[in-house]
């Protein structure tokens, strides 16, 4: 009897021990396992905190070159634009750099499509609609992007015949409110009706993004910088009540004339281009210049495992430049 209990206690303790063993190897390969996930995280957050750095340095150097620069006169040219015609741009052993920088005053400002008092200014509503149906929108589709974009920012609540405000945007399966006042960000355009994110960003059909056309970061007075505003740009800014219009033919001349040597001023389009005369000069020189202050820096930090991107808008007093606005993505 005493063998037979001990040979099931030995038995007992036998399984015991089996049973211990799998549950420590169990344990143990779960413990790898767990190891193993947060040396991933880790090395991953370690790269993303590399490429944000990286993105962010780049943000730097845009502000150096753009300090670095002639004030006088902005252009293509310049050392700041340099970098669009760069790839990226190997930083030490520590990953590469991808900038591009943009003149906003090349653009059209937006938030200008309402004065101060509160009322639509139609001559700038005039030169938007000219810059989108030169950019092959159809006549209503323009209209409907004009007038929603003033419904937008206008601080009535009265809707225009093609625009839209609260009724419009409390419709949509994800429902907003009209904010009507000034746009705070360019992302905001893509809220507006008729224009949407992709458009706004990627371009629609052949149609490019119409990021590259319109800003809320342009001058103060509304002017364009004819050394690096593009030929739709340029388009639209033939005058109100004006006899004299800025068609496709002369707007491709003064990008010749530029390529060439750029504008130190405005009145080198008399000299430059032989389709405006000193009386068009007159008409088209107040909306006109050929320096610049607000610049946008999109730029992209990458290694092997990890990527980041920095947006930021620059604006330079003088020879001092500043980041007014930043984004990290």
């Amino acid at each position: 009897m005493n063998w037979r209990i001990h040979h099931e206690e030995s038995g007992v303790a036998l399984l015991m021990v089996l049973v211990a063993v799998l549950l420590m190897t169990v344990v143990v390969m779960d413990t790898r396992a767990g190891v193993d996930l947060f040396e991933n995280i880790a090395v991953s957050s370690a790269d993303e905190l590399q490429t944000s750095y990286l993105a962010r340095s780049g943000l730097s150097l845009g502000i150096k070159a753009l300090e670095e620069d002639e004030v006088s006169y902005d252009s293509f040219n310049d050392d700041w634009a340099a970098a669009n015609k760069m790839g990226a741009v190997p930083v030490s052993n520590l990953g590469w750099v991808t900038a591009k920088l943009q003149d906003e005053e090349g653009k059209l400002e937006v938030n200008r499509l309402v004065k101060q008092d509160g009322t639509p200014d139609e001559a700038v509503a005039d030169r938007l609609w000219t810059l989108l149906y030169s950019l092959g929108l159809a006549a209503e589709r323009s209209d409907e992007i004009v007038d929603s974009l003033i419904d937008w920012i206008d601080p009535d609540g009265t809707k225009r015949p093609n625009g839209g405000e609260d009724e419009y945007y409390s419709s949509l399966a994800n429902p907003y409110s009209c904010p009507n006042r000034k746009i705070n960000t360019i992302g905001e355009i893509g809220l507006v009706k008729g224009i949407g994110n992709a458009f706004l960003f990627r371009g629609e059909g052949e149609i490019p993004a119409l990021a590259n056309y319109i800003t809320i970061f342009g001058d103060p007075e509304g002017r364009i910088n004819i050394n690096t505003a593009s030929v739709e740009v340029l388009m639209s800014l033939t005058p109100e009540g004006s006899e004299y219009v800025i068609d496709r033919d002369i707007a491709e001349e003064i990008l010749d004339a530029r390529f060439e040597a750029p504008f130190e001023s405005t009145s080198g389009l008399k000299e430059a281009v032989p389709g405006i005369d000193q009386f068009f000069y007159n008409q088209i020189q107040p909306l006109i210049d050929v320096a610049s202050s607000h610049f946008s820096i999109d730029v992209i930090g990458e290694t092997e495992r990890a990527s980041s991107r920095a947006y930021g808008i620059l604006k330079r007093t003088g020879q001092v430049a500043k980041l007014v606005y930043y984004r990290g993505f």
